[in-house]
């Protein structure tokens, strides 16, 4: 026969009213804070998977951060480039100007001017800032302006580091680059080759900036293309300066389209015994390399009808040469304007993810307020029968059954 002290009738009362104190308090914390979860003891997987949907809340608040940063600067570059495109613009307006027989020395004197002048505000506009101490254009050194100016001589201070962001879950989005790959390194004439009038010619021959007709026919090689004048015929050589082989030859007539090794030009005007034309590869040259060249040429006097040709040919190459200018800040303007579309789709992306992580965290911790009221009554309900039991315990004794 197991036998039950009164000590332990005692122990047992208090234990069960202790805890259904700890279950109706527990409920009450639990409408206050409105969370199912209030301490990992509560739901520890539960718990568990909260705190895992935080971190990733977490992370795309920082996203969300990262990608207004972003916005921000890729607007402001892409504004940028759009002042360029209009000052390169204006430029060649000048230029093709230039190109009108009746101006005078003084009036492209003056053009010349106007061009130095917007040489200064392109370099301006090459160093535009963040907003934040650094520059747009100077790669990863944004503390240093990227360009300096001496002169017609314009100066590269930066680097070609591509600087980005994390603006969605494994993609890098970039927001600065080096001024380098968007001022300096275009190509100028056509794109593929530039032509030139050699400074000793006399005659008033004129060559055009050509064009590729057949591009698997390219050699990357330099061309001379000289003229001789005999008993009143004048004739002409194209000579490969690879190999010095004759790729093109005839009797000239004004004006003349020549083709070799895919290339095409067509000379005008009426060139002298001994006058030449090159035609070479198209390296690199900056936009402020073209605009100071402009400002040299146009600040030349101009006499004699080899200066009218010469001024011709050069004007001629330096249209082309805008051309491609305006060509790659148009493109690198719109690749600007692709980044900000692909943000706004990452931007939609981000908040779409956020509002299921949220509906998540929801469902893990929130509490249903009704059910729990319902169970703080049930629970509040069951402590009061458990004070009463004890209170009831608490006065028995052997003496109540003693007559």
């Amino acid at each position: 026969m197991m036998r039950v002290s009164t000590y332990a009738f005692y122990s047992s009362g208090e234990l069960s009213m202790m805890q259904r104190q700890r279950d109706v308090l527990d409920t009450q914390t639990q409408i206050s804070s409105g969370k199912r979860i209030n301490t990992p003891a509560d739901d520890p997987v539960g718990a568990a998977d909260a705190a895992g949907m935080r971190t990733a809340l977490s992370q795309f608040d920082q996203f969300k951060n990262n990608q207004g940063r972003a916005s921000y600067l890729l607007n402001l570059a892409e504004s940028t480039l759009g002042t360029f495109v209009d000052t390169a613009q204006t430029i060649k307006e000048k230029l093709i100007a230039a190109g009108n027989g009746t101006y005078s020395n003084a009036e492209r004197l003056a053009l010349a001017t106007d061009l130095k002048g917007i040489l200064g505000q392109m370099v301006g506009l090459a160093n535009s800032t963040d907003g934040a101490g650094g520059y747009l254009f100077a790669g990863s050194r944004e503390a240093t302006a990227p360009f300096s100016q001496s002169g017609l001589a314009v100066s590269f201070n930066g680097d070609d580091t591509l600087l980005r962001l994390e603006v969605s879950s494994n993609r890098l989005q970039q927001v600065k680059q080096g001024g380098d790959d968007l001022f300096l390194k275009l190509r100028p004439g056509n794109g593929t080759f530039t032509t030139a009038a050699a400074a000793s010619n006399t005659g008033s021959g004129v060559i055009d900036p050509g064009d590729v007709t057949n591009p698997a026919l390219l050699t990357g090689s330099s061309y001379t293309i000289g003229f001789s004048v005999a008993g009143g015929v004048t004739s002409y050589q194209a000579v490969r300066a690879s190999d010095s082989a004759v790729v093109a030859s005839g009797t000239y007539t004004a004006p003349a389209g020549i083709n070799f090794d895919g290339q095409h030009v067509k000379i005008s005007g009426s060139p002298a015994n001994g006058d030449t034309f090159q035609v070479a590869p198209a390296g690199y040259q900056s936009i402020f390399d073209t605009v100071a060249a402009a400002v040299q040429l146009l600040s030349k006097g101009v006499t004699t009808d080899a200066d009218k040709a010469q001024l011709q040919t050069a004007l001629s190459g330096l249209n082309a040469s805008t051309e491609q200018v305006l060509d790659h800040l148009s493109l690198k303007r719109a690749e600007y304007g692709s980044a900000l579309s692909e943000l706004d789709g990452y931007s939609k992306l981000n908040d779409d993810r956020q509002l299921q992580y949220r509906s998540r965290l929801s469902t893990v911790e929130d509490l249903d307020l009704a059910q729990a009221t319902s169970e703080l009554s049930r629970r509040q309900t069951t402590f009061q029968a458990a004070i009463q039991s004890y209170s009831a315990i608490s006065k028995l004794s052997l003496f109540n059954y003693l007559d």
